[in-house]
């Protein structure tokens, strides 16, 4: 049988291993595990945080969603025909969170603030019995708590983005459906559809006029939502599409329409229709109807769907809800890593002067038999638990408190 003292790692061979005393160096190798697991664990979940955060980044600015492609060459749409290619759909999503990404997103962003790291430090190293001074559940009851406060907080706004979400995806618009005109949500609109906008509506998608009920195919739209000019701005439908005024017409009639790639320029727009057996027409500006846009001093107009969802110019000039941090939040960052070196310092001089003072006074009636055997990485880490009250973990909570406070202020003034 291999004696234990053989297998002590080096620096502990010192040790009496037959002491009836609870063995330090177990402990010892213990908590260094538990340290590196944590390590581990924290570093998997920021990198998956990051991946998350990353990905929606590139989905949301790139436009692409449920698999579609991202097509980088002019854009071909065949009228009243099947589409070859599956475009993007036209649900679109401005929330923050889905289910399964929530929990590593909201720790990612609650664990890039400092205190909340070196806290549940302290937290781990208070389940230690040699090590803590104090309750196990001294300061991870406050950090579970301020966590608590904090996703709920976030559940709550990121419910309303996908409240909002939910009533644009459900409005309905008029679709031409078999010659006939059918009322479905703007969600399940796709390119290459024809509909039909009244006055006063939200145009669904990005559109080609093809007639309006205004002679010569004019029609008015208000684009303030876009660019925040409230004046109208006239488009008008070209001649060979002008006509077609009823649905029986629009059913009938067979073109494909070739344009540029989605992009994110409102002022910006090239194609061209070509009609069965006829040449091409130039398609710009003055026939695109932009999602966003309203309809305005026109009672109908019919248009072609040819960007939708994400890909739209609209979503295009729009960012996904950042995980972004105040300046406050960086400020509080730096105060608190200087706290952290401080705090460090003062617990390596308490246990320096712990050490020394210890190995002065070996008098026998005063009982220090036991304590000078306490390891000084112990005793160091005793010290931090001490003095963890010099970083007040009441900070973030305070500051998010006056920080609502100040924006309902600012909002009923």
């Amino acid at each position: 049988m291999i004696p234990l003292r053989a297998t002590l790692r080096p620096g502990y061979e010192d040790l009496d291993v037959n002491d009836n005393q609870p063995k330090k160096w177990l402990l010892l190798e213990v908590v260094r595990s538990s340290l590196k697991c944590i390590c581990l664990l924290a570093r998997l979940v920021l990198r998956y945080g990051q991946r998350l955060a990353s990905h929606e980044d590139e989905a949301t600015t790139s436009g692409v969603t449920d698999g579609a492609p991202c097509d980088q060459q002019n854009r071909v749409i065949f009228m009243n025909s099947q589409q070859p290619i599956k475009f993007v759909s036209n649900r679109i999503s401005t929330a923050k969170y889905s289910v399964p990404s929530f929990i590593p997103l909201f720790l990612f962003e609650q664990f890039r603030r400092y205190s909340n790291c070196f806290f549940l430090l302290i937290a781990l190293l208070q389940q230690i019995p040699d090590v803590s001074p104090t309750g196990r559940w001294t300061t991870l009851t406050p950090l579970i708590l301020i966590l608590s406060v904090s996703a709920i907080k976030e559940i709550v706004e990121d419910f309303k983005r996908h409240r909002a979400d939910d009533e644009t995806n459900r409005r309905k618009v008029e679709v031409l459906r078999e010659g006939r005109w059918e009322r479905i949500r703007w969600e399940r609109l796709q390119v290459g559809d024809i509909c039909k906008v009244i006055n006063n509506q939200f145009f669904p998608a990005d559109l080609i006029l093809l007639a309006s009920s205004a002679p010569q195919g004019m029609s008015f739209i208000e684009t303030s939502n876009l660019d925040g000019e409230t004046n109208l701005k006239v488009r008008q439908a070209q001649a060979e599409t002008a006509r077609l005024d009823t649905a029986a017409e629009l059913a009938a009639y067979r073109a494909t329409v070739q344009c540029e790639p989605p992009n994110r320029h409102l002022y910006e727009f090239n194609g061209s229709l070509k009609p069965t057996n006829t040449k091409a027409i130039p398609l710009g500006l003055e026939q695109m109807l932009l999602r966003g846009a309203m309809l305005r001093n026109t009672s109908w107009v019919h248009a072609l769907v040819v960007y939708t969802g994400h890909e739209t110019k609209l979503m295009k000039n729009s960012t996904k809800a950042p995980l972004k941090r105040s300046s406050i939040d960086r400020q509080t960052n730096t105060h608190i890593l200087m706290l952290f070196i401080i705090l460090l310092a003062l617990s390596l001089l308490s246990a320096i002067f712990n050490e020394l003072w210890m190995r002065s006074h070996n008098d026998w009636y005063i009982g220090l038999e036991e304590a000078q055997n306490a390891h000084f990485g112990f005793n160091f880490l005793t010290f931090l638990i001490l003095y963890n009250n010099l970083i007040p973990i009441s900070l973030q909570v305070t500051a998010e408190i006056v920080r609502f406070f100040q924006v309902s202020i600012s909002i009923t003034t």
